[in-house]
């Protein structure tokens, strides 16, 4: 684990210099201040938020200190409003460059207390679930095909940010549907990283613990009284290092602010084993074996055609079991 001091978080900043940042929930908190952040850099800014008068507050504040930005209305849980804020951003600016998948909400409803109806079962409240997880996934998604999109081989700069929590790391029995999206953006983060590093797009986890925003609810508030809250400055700085590091190894790392102290970055193989280390090795065997039966099949189904229909079967079940004695 590497900590990393306020005056480096910005050591590869330069780097977001005409780039285009787009940010979902950036009309407010994290989000208002790393666009703040990102545009002081020289970026150019798409701020969506479902306030679009917060979003458009943002773009305007940017534009009057002299930079480029624009602010638009958008609710994450919804495929084609955050597909129009993505096209929005390509048609303006030519390209999008680093994403920052913020957009939040903290537990809502009573997980604990089922609700009857007329006599019938209500479903949960799931906004949390919708929000947190499924917007993340949406903007994760597009922004596999918008980084790609129009990209040009001197385009080096390609990120992928998640904002997750250290809910992520440590469940909370008061908010379990937020604990459960928070380590599902951690999981994401983890498996998007190793297939889109070999397209040069970095991916990274932020993970804050409270800091002064609408989601610090005054309950929250009470219960961490006394507690240094991290500054939101510091919150900004890790997602601006997160998406710009030059260092392509540090892709998929966890980037931690477990309290009110400096930036901690956990390097993606370090994520694995502890208590659990049984079990990964179990799933590891298992997976080894899967992918080479995989291999073995994709062969035969390329021969199939080349080979005669009588033969296939007898060898590829030699193939498989060859493939099983290797492991």
């Amino acid at each position: 684990m590497t900590t990393i001091l306020d005056d480096q978080l910005y050591s590869h900043s330069d780097r977001l210099a005409g780039k285009v940042v787009l940010i979902t929930g950036g009309g407010a908190g994290i989000g208002r201040e790393t666009a703040l952040q990102c545009a002081k850099f020289k970026a150019k800014l798409v701020v969506g938020d479902i306030d679009g008068t917060t979003a458009h507050s943002v773009a305007a504040e940017i534009e009057r200190a002299g930079g480029e930005a624009i602010g638009l209305s958008c609710d994450v849980t919804s495929w084609e409003e955050q597909l129009s804020l993505f096209q929005t951003a390509f048609d303006t600016f030519g390209s999008v460059d680093v994403v920052v998948a913020n957009a939040g909400v903290g537990e809502t409803g009573d997980f604990f207390t089922p609700k009857v109806k007329k006599g019938k079962l209500e479903k949960p409240v799931m906004a949390t679930v919708d929000v947190n997880l499924l917007g993340t996934i949406y903007t994760a998604h597009l922004a596999i095909h918008f980084l790609e999109l129009a990209r040009k081989q001197e385009d080096t700069l390609k990120s992928i940010i998640l904002l997750g929590s250290m809910a992520s790391w440590q469940v909370s029995s008061q908010g379990p549907l937020y604990s459960a999206t928070k380590s599902g953006v951690l999981a994401l983060a983890r498996a998007l990283a190793f297939p889109l590093a070999r397209q040069n797009i970095r991916v990274a986890v932020v993970h804050p613990f409270f800091t002064d925003t609408t989601l610090l609810t005054m309950d929250k508030r009470l219960l961490i009284a006394g507690i240094p809250l991290v500054p939101i400055e510091r919150i900004g700085g890790a997602i601006i290092l997160a998406a710009t590091d030059r260092d392509m190894s540090s892709t998929g790392a966890a980037w931690l602010l477990p309290d009110g102290g400096p930036l901690l970055r956990l390097r993606k193989d370090s994520i694995r084993g502890g208590v659990y280390d049984i079990i990964t090795n179990r799933t590891r065997q298992h997976g080894m074996k899967i992918s080479r039966l995989r291999v073995v099949a994709d062969l035969w189904a390329a021969l199939w055609s080349k080979v005669s229909p009588a033969v296939v079967p007898a060898a590829m079940v030699g193939s498989v079991l060859y493939a099983n004695s290797r492991l």
